[in-house]
């Protein structure tokens, strides 16, 4: 059964005040109902007193005069019990109950006795006044009047509380609301989220529990937007790498037969050292470079390490995109900061398919740029290109690489996300090079980052000589 939060803290708010008006009200009952007994007892102690030292007769009058300042009813009888007079009427049937006291001069409250179809307290007193002899002097105190005192204390203070419960009902309502209100807007929220609508609300004004719970709200649904995207980039990357490993497969196959049959030309050329052959050789290298870094990252295979030569492995890169940087008009500037004989453990083929990358990449990037200013009217520089540079890092214990071009650098709008899978502003481009480029360094215990100085563009690469 549902149980609202607002019925939760009202009724039980209630029930609470209920109970404390009634508990108080209990207690003043009972402390009204001592105080008024007292006040009567000690009333009517005062007149059994007085009538014990009266040394005049009780006539009708006298005692007509005593009952209107004391308020209460008075009855003489004789020794033999016969009714003398009386302030109010007593029938002879009623005469038996006025006569019965076993405490004479007591006065209990817990005798009450029934006269006229009256409730009255009764006492009794002996009084003697000269020229008679001993009379009964019977007080009558109406219990009508001791309960009514009595309910002037409960009656108030209960009603009083009562009405109080109207308006706490409708600040506990208003408290209630005030909470269950935003609860219910963060169920909604939450509700959203769950069904992939990763909505932010903004949290309440109130620096309170409920507005830690709305920032916990908006914080775990950016984290599950960040999440999703990242799944499903990882699902899509992981679609188009199995997908690419088969067409890889395949170029492969065709590429070896390319390869056998540039080196049949080759015998066949009567041409020695013919450059375009070399060059075809360069690139068809190239692709074969790539085609195996793409099955091997497809598959997820180890890499293989060796001992490299650091400066072969810039050389290598540098001579099979140099054919490219050079039918563009640009220059590739290298620089090792190495002894020739350095070197590292590391998979050949993957670092050159990484480096490779990032110097294709930085092609496109100056092209484009050359571009964009004869597009404005601007002077295109009649020089441009690209720089490599490996150098020593942390005592020679690891490499650092910059891959620097003149390019204008990333678009804003992907500058943040430039290794993740699919994201590319290139109109043919697959948005794979930067995350396999990544991947490669990482699997070789490296890192890569991205920087803009002096009008470049370079993605720097640190990766451990030696795996430990």
């Amino acid at each position: 059964m549902r149980w609202p939060l607002i019925y939760q803290v009202t009724l039980p708010l209630t029930l609470w005040t209920l109970v404390t008006v009634l508990a108080l009200s209990l207690l003043n009952l009972w402390y009204a109902q001592v105080e008024t007994g007292e006040e009567v007892q000690a009333r009517l102690a005062a007149i059994n007193q007085q009538l014990t030292e009266v040394r005049f007769p009780l006539s009708q009058p006298v005692l007509e005069q005593i009952q209107g300042l004391t308020g209460t009813e008075l009855a003489v009888t004789d020794n033999s019990g016969k009714l003398i007079r009386a302030t109010t009427a007593i029938t002879p049937d009623e005469l038996p109950a006025l006569l019965k006291d076993d405490n004479p001069g007591i006065v209990d409250l817990a005798e009450v006795i029934q006269l006229g179809g009256v409730s009255y307290f009764h006492s009794t007193t002996t009084s003697r006044f000269s020229g008679s002899g001993e009379v009964t002097v019977h007080l009558l105190f109406p219990k009508a009047n001791y309960d009514r005192r009595v309910a002037q204390s409960f009656w108030p203070l209960m009603l009083l509380g009562l009405v109080a419960v109207g308006p706490m009902l409708l600040v506990a309502s208003y408290l209630a609301v005030r909470i269950t209100r935003p609860i219910a807007r963060l169920q909604k929220q939450v509700g959203a989220i769950a069904e992939g609508d990763f909505i932010e609300l903004p949290p309440g004004q109130t620096n309170d529990e409920l507005r830690d719970l709305s920032l916990a709200i908006n914080q775990m649904s950016q984290q599950l937007q960040q999440y999703e995207t990242k799944v499903r980039t990882m699902e899509r990357a992981q679609v188009l790498g199995q997908i690419g490993a088969g067409f890889s497969h395949q170029i492969r196959n065709a590429m070896t037969g390319g390869q056998m049959a540039l080196g049949l030309h080759r015998l066949d050329c009567s041409i020695p050292d013919c450059e375009s052959l070399q060059v075809a050789q360069r690139q068809m290298a190239m692709v074969e470079h790539m085609v195996q870094a793409m099955l091997r990252l497809g598959r997820k295979q180890g890499i293989d390490r060796q001992t490299i030569s650091i400066a072969q492995l810039i050389d290598n890169t540098v001579s099979m995109v140099q054919p490219q940087a050079q039918h563009h008009g640009l220059t590739i500037h290298r620089k090792v900061d190495f002894p020739p004989d350095a070197t590292m453990h590391a998979d050949m083929v993957l670092l050159q398919t990484c480096l490779m990358n990032l110097l294709l990449n930085g092609i496109e990037a100056v092209l484009s740029a050359h571009a964009a200013q004869a597009a404005e009217g601007k002077e295109v520089p009649s020089t441009g290109g690209l720089e490599i540079e490996a150098s020593p890092h942390e005592g020679e214990e690891s490499i650092t690489i910059r891959v620097c071009d003149e390019g204008m650098g990333p678009p804003a709008e992907i500058a943040d996300q430039l290794f993740e899978p699919l994201v590319t502003t290139k109109p043919e481009g697959t948005g794979l090079g930067l995350p396999v480029v990544r991947e490669i360094v990482e699997l070789h215990g490296g890192t890569i980052e991205w920087y803009r100085v002096d009008g470049k563009t370079c993605f720097q690469i640190m990766l451990p000589r030696r795996v430990k």
